[in-house]
């Protein structure tokens, strides 16, 4: 099971949540706009007599200004939604059975190895990794291709995943680490299965 695969299932599982979430946001916009178009109003009728052009210059600032805290508003909502998601993600993918997700980090070592590195596994997979080793080599295999890996008796500093050792590179292969390498990917799918009117995020 592949990244987006679990992607696409947590994204259909927020998408009401985020129908919610925008909707409130928009509402929030809507509010800051009406608020600030009511204040250049009365800054526009105060000074109307003083200083006409000065005082549209204030009703034209007001607005700006309050139509760009709303959008400001929406995206935030957007983006915290988004790192949620993200965050849904990560536990999805340690939550998988230990089966799940021995396929799952025997596909990205086979994807990552050069073909002579050491394999360091997190303490916390030390168990559910048990079978690693013959997944990988039987992925390898089913790939046409010949893997010299070694498992390292010591155990990763990460919190689950595998980390590959090289003579002179390390690839991290984390959970958070895979995720991590594919995060602006990632975070456009799911803008896009989130966000059907738009994907701006920044």
């Amino acid at each position: 099971m592949a990244l987006s695969d679990i992607l696409n299932r947590i994204a259909s599982d927020a998408a009401h949540e985020a129908k919610a979430i925008i909707e409130s946001a928009n509402d929030e916009a809507e509010r800051i706009v009406s608020t600030a178009a009511a204040q250049a109003s009365d800054a526009a009728a105060r000074f109307e007599h003083d200083c006409a052009r000065e005082a549209e210059r204030d009703a034209e600032t007001i607005l700006a200004g309050a139509r760009l805290a709303a959008r400001d508003a929406v995206v935030k909502a957007r983006g915290e939604l988004v790192e949620r998601a993200l965050v849904a993600l990560e536990e999805r993918v340690v939550g998988l059975s230990d089966g799940e997700y021995t396929a799952f980090i025997a596909r990205a070592v086979v994807d990552a190895a050069s073909g002579d590195e050491t394999i360091q596994v997190a303490a916390a997979d030390s168990q559910r990794l048990v079978e690693l080793e013959a997944a990988v080599g039987a992925l390898a295999h089913e790939r046409g291709r010949e893997l010299s890996l070694r498992f390292a008796p010591d155990s990763a500093q990460i919190a689950h995943g595998v980390v590959l050792l090289g003579d002179r590179s390390r690839n991290d292969l984390s959970v958070a680490g895979l995720i991590e390498a594919e995060r602006e990917t990632l975070v456009m799918k799911l803008a896009s299965a989130l966000f059907a009117e738009g994907t701006d995020l920044a």
